[in-house]
C-alpha cells in the first residue's frame, strides 16, 4: 500500500484541526510506515515454506498476533506507570475495537461496519490458508524484536498497535491482490488474531 494513500486515509480518520497537528501526523505516519516495512521484512526473512518462500497464512497471524501483544503492553506500561491501576477487559475490547475501525479504515475507506461482522468473516479463509506456528511461538521469538523497531522509530507499545495495523493492512492489500485470500478474510483474520493476543497476554 502507498504511502501516499495510507495518507489520505489516516488524515481522513483522524481529526485534524490545525496545519500543526496535520504535519504532526504525516510525520508519525511516515515514520511508521518505515517501520512497517522494516517488520515485513523481518517477517518473511523469519517465516517461510520448504521452498523459501515468505509463508503468507503466517505471516499475516503473526503480524495479527505481534500488534495484539503491543496493545496489551501499553495496558501493562500504564498500570507501573500508575500503581493501583486495575486493567478490565470492557477497556481492552474498546481498544482492540479502535484498532479495527481502523483497519477498515486503511483496507475498505469506511469504519462502520460493525466489528463482530468484520471478526466472522474470518470464516471465510481457504482451509489451507493456516499458520505454521502458534502464536506464543511468535511472541517468543519476535515480540522483543518487535519493540526494539518502536522503540528506534520513537514509539511507545500503544503507538505499537497502530504501526501493527498499518502492516497488516499492508499485508491484507499485497495477499488480496495476490488472489491467495479474500479481503474480507484477511482483515477478519487480523482483528481476531489481535484480540487473541491482546486477552492472552493480559488475562491467560
Amino acid at each position: 500500500m502507498a504511502l501516499s494513500n495510507l495518507s489520505q486515509k489516516a488524515f481522513k480518520f483522524e481529526t485534524v484541526e490545525n496545519k500543526e497537528d496535520s504535519l504532526f501526523i504525516h510525520h508519525q505516519l511516515k515514520k511508521g510506515h518505515t517501520a512497517a516495512l522494516e517488520l515485513l521484512s523481518l517477517l518473511n526473512g523469519t517465516f517461510v515454506d520448504p521452498a523459501g518462500t515468505p509463508h503468507a497464512a503466517t505471516i499475516l497471524s503473526a503480524a495479527a498476533w505481534l500488534t495484539g501483544a503491543s496493545l496489551s503492553q501499553s495496558f501493562l506500561d500504564q498500570k507501573y506507570a500508575l500503581p493501583g491501576t486495575t486493567i478490565m477487559p470492557e477497556d481492552v475490547s474498546k481498544q482492540w475495537e479502535h484498532l479495527v475501525y481502523l483497519l477498515e479504515f486503511y483496507n475498505f475507506q469506511r469504519a462502520d461496519v460493525p466489528v463482530g461482522r468484520v471478526v466472522l468473516a474470518a470464516m471465510a479463509a481457504p482451509v489451507c490458508f493456516k499458520p505454521q506456528v502458534g502464536m506464543s511461538c511468535v511472541q517468543s521469538e519476535l515480540q522483543q524484536r518487535y519493540a526494539m523497531v518502536m522503540k528506534q522509530y520513537g514509539f511507545n507499545a500503544r503507538d505499537g498497535a497502530h504501526v501493527g495495523v498499518m502492516l497488516c493492512s499492508i499485508l491484507i492489500q499485497e495477499y488480496s491482490q495476490a488472489a491467495l485470500i479474500d479481503i474480507d478474510a484477511a482483515t477478519g483474520v487480523v482483528a481476531q488474531g489481535i484480540f487473541e493476543a491482546a486477552r492472552q497476554c493480559l488475562f491467560p
